[in-house]
């Protein structure tokens, strides 16, 4: 499998969504409707860490609409972890998202380099806690 999700603490209030080197677009479909089931499984609000650093995702229209239709009303902020020298591109297809794909582009989503910056955001933004044993 090309990608791993799993609750990042115990609260399950963060999905971690990771990618590997060799994932396809069947992948990104794949874990996109696996995510919306773990969402759907709990009733409060729930945030994505998408850690993309090994993947050069290229989303289309068709999948920029497919992932508007996978979106839970329970989903809150995404973070997505990307290499530093590509930030600024991931802030512009946010925007060309944020027109095709509105519910899953326009809620917050935030771009950092690194998986430590992300939880650092949800737990200065949302109050997360991240437990040492779900994170190993």
């Amino acid at each position: 499998m090309a990608y791993q999700i799993r609750w990042y603490n115990r609260q399950k209030t963060v999905v971690l969504q990771q990618y590997s080197d060799d994932v396809t677009k069947d992948d990104l479909y794949k874990m996109a409707r696996e995510s919306a089931d773990m969402l759907k499984s709990v009733s409060h609000t729930v945030h994505l860490i998408i850690d993309e650093r090994s993947v050069d995702n290229m989303l289309t229209t068709t999948d920029m609409q497919f992932l508007e239709k996978m979106v839970p009303p329970n989903q809150g902020a995404v973070v997505v972890v990307v290499a530093e020298h590509k930030l600024k591109y991931k802030s512009i297809v946010q925007g060309m998202g944020n027109k095709i794909a509105p519910h899953a582009f326009a809620k917050e989503t935030v771009f950092v380099s690194s998986r430590e910056k992300a939880q650092a955001y949800l737990q200065q933004h949302y109050a997360i806690v991240f437990d040492d044993v779900v994170l190993k």
